[in-house]
């Protein structure tokens, strides 16, 4: 009795799945991308599995001196 009954909640679950993804709207891909330009770097590291550590770091000193100049630019501080 007890395999009866969870086989007819999958089941049930299955079927509320099913008819959501149905009903679900489509998604539109956008007309147009626009890319924003970031001041940085000209060529970026290429991203691995072992320099992930470094390149965030090195991107945090780079953010770190960009506010630095712009605070010196603006004046504040």
């Amino acid at each position: 009795m007890r395999k009866f009954l969870v086989i007819v909640v999958l089941a049930g679950l299955t079927v509320l799945f099913v008819a959501q993804k149905r009903n679900a709207p489509e998604k539109q891909a956008p007309a147009t991308k626009s890319v924003a330009k970031v001041n940085g770097t000209p060529t970026p590291r290429p991203v691995s599995e072992h320099n992930w550590m470094k390149r965030s770091l090195d991107r945090t000193n780079e953010v770190t001196r960009q506010v630095a100049q712009q605070r010196k630019t603006d004046g504040t501080r």
